[in-house]
Parts: C-alpha cells; structure tokens; sequence
C-alpha cells in the first residue's frame, strides 16, 4: 500500500531531484548551481505567475540565480495542468533547443500529457513516466525533444 498521495509526490519529487539533477555520472553539471525541492511542508523556491505564487516540484538555479530548470510531478494528467505547464514553461530556461521543463506524470498518462503539451504549444526538454516498482521509483522518458543525454531509464 502506498503512502498519501501528496507524502508520495514529495518522496517522488525528492528522489528525482537527488537522482536526476544532476545525474550521478554527470560530468558536466556547473557545482555551483542549486537544486531546490518544494514540498507539502517545505516551500523553498516560488514561481510568480498571474495569479500568484506556485511552487514547482523542483527548481534548479544557475550560480548566478536565474532558473535553469524546472521539474514538476504530477499525481494524475488534467487538462487543467496546461495553464501551469505553460507559466513554468516561461520561467525556465533554454537548453539547446527548448526551454528546460521537465514533467514527471504517472505511468500510461505520458500520452495524454503530450497530447496537452502540444496541443497547447507548450516548449519543454523532457516528458517521463513514474512508476513504483517493488517499492523503488522508476522514471521512464516518453519524450526527449531536446538532449539524447537527458533521454535515460532510472
């Protein structure tokens, strides 16, 4: 049985941000940037939009303080999430190609989330899928627009 669904998305957030920003084997991740989790209890870093302050899964600061990227893990897929999706989208910054937004969506929802990101023309780097396996965290990349080396299992 699993935990509270909101103990779940913090334990999730909190487990893909020690594993994924920075990767372990990451040669080329700047020491300097910052990696930030929100949780139920613990709001470290908000993102101001219209209609106030949201606080992203995970923010990740360059050494000069802009947002570099941006993780957001999500319970179930609603259209509704395309609103936020977009504003986080905005405040992110650039990769190569997209803006460093990455989603984090329960397993089989991948293919509705893509369908609101682009329908709604939302930039983003990296779509995944969560899963509890055995009772350990899976992520596996739907789509990688951006960098192949983004593009991985854990």
């Amino acid at each position: 049985m699993l935990p509270p669904k909101q103990v779940l998305r913090d334990r999730i957030a909190r487990i893909i941000a020690a594993t994924r920003f920075p990767f372990i084997d990451q040669t080329t991740w700047d020491e300097g940037r910052r990696t930030f989790v929100n949780t139920e209890k613990e709001k470290l870093f908000a993102i101001v939009g219209p209609r106030g302050k949201i606080y992203p899964s995970i923010v990740v600061l360059n050494p000069d303080g802009a947002i570099r990227e941006i993780g957001e893990v999500e319970m179930e897929v609603k259209s509704s999430h395309a609103t936020k999706w977009s504003l986080l989208s905005d405040k992110t910054g650039m990769s190569e190609k997209y803006k460093k937004l990455f989603i984090y969506v329960p397993l089989g929802e991948g293919n509705e989330a893509k369908r609101l990101l682009e329908e709604k023309g939302i930039e983003y780097a990296g779509l995944r899928e969560w899963s509890i396996e055995e009772g350990t965290l899976v992520t596996r990349p739907v789509v990688t627009p951006d960098m192949n080396y983004d593009h991985r299992v854990s």
